[in-house]
């Protein structure tokens, strides 16, 4: 096809691409919402090549006079933004601009002046970094009656003295000559250069050099869809050496650097100076926006709107915005502490940031620079933003503050030493090691008993359990999903590889003095693989009398654990505290002259002069097996983590029953229930009978905050309730509120709700005879067993618990 056949079917086009290259040839059916655009170059031997541009690599395409071009009619030029538009290669434009379609890339303009080099043009939104409408705020506020024209006057009165440049005022005060002056400014301009201009303005490389790198470049991102710099390119050309590229990068390096800092870098000013010509200039003047607001003028809401106007930006209240995490990780503290903005969303191409002040184009530079991705802009509220920078920044330094360890250990088969990860706080590690740090790090702030990574459709719900009640903390986006299960498969010693079956693995985490160990789970479901984090304190055990246990039955448990043999069973279902009841008990017989064995999977606490031994399943180190041969390790008192099976059961009652004190948990809901479990796991009365020293059937409630929990109406349902079951009516019940000191939860910890069944002869017959269920839990309340109820009524009568809590202890 000849050219003049080309002319009349397609669209002559310049077309910028966001890598910089342009393009000269022409397009064929060119829609704004099409993502893939059919482009043909001629070549100079009148060759044509065609091929398919993504529309994402495009900037703006520049389109030339054209047959069917028609003129812009006047009653169109009405509908039409005047803009400044400037691209992301610093390319500057005055334009008039169509409002942009539905679902279109970008937007049309036309040229303002007579001598714009195209007929018309197209931005992509993604190749523009700063479009503004000429118009003064002032003018903008009051076209839209925010503001009548007497309060601009009045307010620009105050605005009277212009802000003049630092340079002009160091100037004034004799810190600085004009040749100095414009030296400074010769660097900062050359600061701003691309490194191929800077390496041509030197004399390094030619024009050619560069363009011929380039198009290497272009092609080593489009076939590896990796981005190569130019620089190695040219060093591996033999263009230029090592050293030209260093000595370049270095001016280039001064790109964020303000006009004073590099007048200090270059030993013109002392920071006195600069720091007094700064004052000078905040003296005299503000931004007219500042004053309307200082001034009470307009409001935080109208001058958001207005600004909005003026740069074509969209709003957003950041207050009910979902913030990707993820995003403040990739562009660093640093960068956001220095142009106050606040990245709220990240993607594969780009990173979004909220900015209260729509000039910041260094931030635009330093952002795009770190994270190499478009930066979109969103407007939001002064207030709003600092009020979300200072809590950023005060989670960083608290973060900053803890010197965290993970430890990895490998399965015992394997013979391999611990293997330690110190997982560092720089900003210049992977993103994705600080947010797994960074969730880790706020459960155990939060006191969080299980930290859940739950991906869902679109997102990953992020959960703590804290008081026993599951709390969802904000999302992250579903991409960050194999990252950072990947990441914590590593620390767990678990196959990352393996995606299709459930895997547990533990990991251990020093942070100061203090060691936790998170037992990990993790369970693939639709949407990817769920984990959870059960935390476990490594401290030493608690002490007996912080349980909670009433005076005459901490005297019971006292006796009952320093005799010679017997069985003491701890019930309640998961997360019900048996083990930190256990190891109460063993703690406060610690001292006593005997050898004490804790078989447990894992170990969950440390008990100073115990051997604690871990259970293993995968190489067959059971709790039956281990429990038969630590028999033969002369044992006084031995405790097992749980009596899960027929064998570790059978083989514990008859522990029990040759010399040993036997502790242990099981699963059931109430002490004389316990008798029937025994029952189904094999073990007859006449054994269970003489074995049985003790069950203690426990479970964890939400205690009450003090300060806040607010007494209910005596008409309330609950009380009727309470007669209704035969328990004695109480004075006063309490529901929760919330205030300050309890984070608005109403709740400070847990508190433990249990009854004690203590066997003496004649329960100890009962057993004997076969006797369960309700006659057995009637002999038991006739001996001095105060079931759960009538404890549970007690403590919500004295506003230790929610009078709902109350009745769900009941059922």
């Amino acid at each position: 096809m000849n050219k003049k056949n080309l002319q009349s079917r397609y669209q002559k086009v310049i077309i910028k691409l966001v890598n910089g290259k342009s393009l000269d040839g022409y397009l064929f059916g060119f829609s704004p919402i099409m993502t893939k655009l059919h482009y043909i170059e001629v070549d100079k031997s009148g060759e044509e090549h065609a091929s398919k541009l993504d529309a994402q690599d495009i900037a703006y395409i520049g389109m030339q006079d054209s047959k069917d071009a028609s003129p812009e009619r006047p009653t169109k030029l009405l509908h039409m933004d005047e803009l400044k538009v400037v691209t992301v290669h610093s390319e500057s434009f005055r334009v008039m601009a169509l409002p942009p379609a539905t679902h279109a890339l970008g937007f049309f303009a036309i040229g303002k002046d007579s001598d714009f080099p195209f007929q018309r043009i197209f931005f992509y939104d993604h190749g523009i970094r700063l479009q503004e409408k000429p118009d003064r705020l002032g003018d903008l506020l009051v076209d839209q009656a925010i503001v009548s024209a007497e309060d601009i006057e009045r307010a620009l009165k105050e605005h009277s003295q212009k802000v003049l440049p630092i340079g002009t005022i160091l100037k004034e005060h004799g810190k600085l000559r004009d040749k100095e002056l414009d030296h400074a400014v010769n660097l900062q301009h050359k600061s701003k250069m691309k490194l191929g201009d800077l390496l041509v303005d030197q004399d390094l490389v030619t024009i050619t050099d560069v363009e011929q790198a380039l198009e290497e470049q272009a092609e080593h991102q489009k076939s590896s869809k990796e981005d190569k710099p130019l620089g190695h390119i040219l060093v591996n050309q033999g263009k230029v050496q090592r050293a030209d590229i260093d000595s370049a990068l270095l001016v280039q390096s001064r790109r964020r650097m303000r006009l004073g800092e590099l007048l200090i870098e270059a030993g013109l000013i002392t920071d006195s100076d600069l720091q007094f010509a700064l004052e000078e200039q905040k003296v005299r003047g503000q931004r007219i926006g500042e004053i309307l607001l200082n001034s009470q003028i307009i409001s935080e809401d109208q001058l958001l709107s207005a600004l909005a106007k003026k740069f074509r930006l969209p709003t957003l209240d950041l207050d009910e915005y979902e913030i990707n995490s993820m995003a403040s990780f990739e562009v660093g503290p640093d960068i956001i502490e220095k142009y106050q903005v606040l990245p709220i969303d990240s993607d594969h191409r780009s990173i979004t940031i909220a900015l209260a002040d729509p000039m910041g184009l260094d931030a635009y530079d330093g952002i795009s620079f770190k994270t190499g991705k478009k930066v979109n802009e969103v407007l939001v509220k002064t207030s709003q933003l600092k009020a979300h920078l200072e809590q950023m920044m005060y989670e960083e330094i608290d973060s900053d503050e803890l010197d965290v360890e993970f430890v990895h250990q490998e399965d015992l088969e394997e013979e391999e030493p611990i293997d330690e990860l110190e997982i560092s706080q720089s900003a210049k590690e992977s993103p994705i090691i600080r947010l797994v740090n960074r969730l880790i790090r706020s459960g155990l702030r939060k006191k969080a008993s299980d930290i859940h990574i739950l991906p869902q459709a679109k997102k990953i719900t992020l959960a703590y359990r804290t008081n026993g009640e599951l709390i969802s903390e904000n999302a992250l986006d579903k991409s960050l999903h194999r990252q950072i299960a990947a990441r914590i498969k590593i620390l767990s010693g678990m196959d990352i590889s393996e995606q299709r079956l459930p895997q547990d693995g533990r990991l251990i985490l020093k942070e100061g003095k203090h060691t936790y160990e998170f037992r990990v789970s993790c369970i693939p479901n639709t949407f990817g693989e769920s984990l959870v984090l059960r935390v476990l304190s490594k401290e030493v055990a608690a002490d007996l009398d912080t349980l909670g246990l009433r005076d005459e039955d901490m005297k019971q448990l006292a006796v009952m654990s320093r005799k010679p043999f017997g069985l003491i069973l701890v019930t309640g279902p998961t997360g019900s505290g048996k083990s930190t009841t256990l190891f109460a008990v063993l703690k406060s017989i610690s001292d006593l002259p005997a050898h004490i064995l804790t078989i447990e999977d894992p170990v969950e606490s440390e008990i100073e002069g115990a051997n604690q031994i871990q259970v293993h399943q995968k190489i067959g180190m059971t709790f039956a097996r281990i429990l038969r041969n630590v028999l033969r390790h002369d044992p006084d008192i031995i405790m097992i983590g749980e009596m899960r099976d027929a064998e570790t059961a059978e083989i514990g009652i008859e522990a029990a029953l040759t010399g040993h004190l036997m502790l242990s948990t099981l699963h059931t809901n109430s002490a004389v229930d316990t008798i029937i479990r025994l029952n189904d796991l094999g073990i007859p009365n006449y054994l269970i009978a003489p074995a049985l020293l003790g069950i203690i059937s426990q479970n964890l409630l939400k205690k009450l905050c003090p300060d806040c929990r607010r007494e209910i109406d005596k008409s309330d349902p609950s009380f009727t309730m309470i007669r209704d079951l035969g328990l004695e009516e109480p004075e006063h019940l309490y529901e929760k509120v919330g205030c300050d000191n309890c984070d608005q939860s109403g709740y400070t910890g847990r508190v433990m709700l249990y009854e004690f069944l203590v066997v003496n002869e004649a329960i100890r017959q009962a057993i004997h005879d076969g006797i369960s269920g309700g006659e057995l839990k009637k002999i038991a309340m006739e001996n001095g067993l105060q079931p759960k109820s009538v404890h549970a009524l007690k403590m919500a009568a004295a506003g230790e618990i929610d009078h709902h809590d109350f009745i769900y202890s009941l059922v």
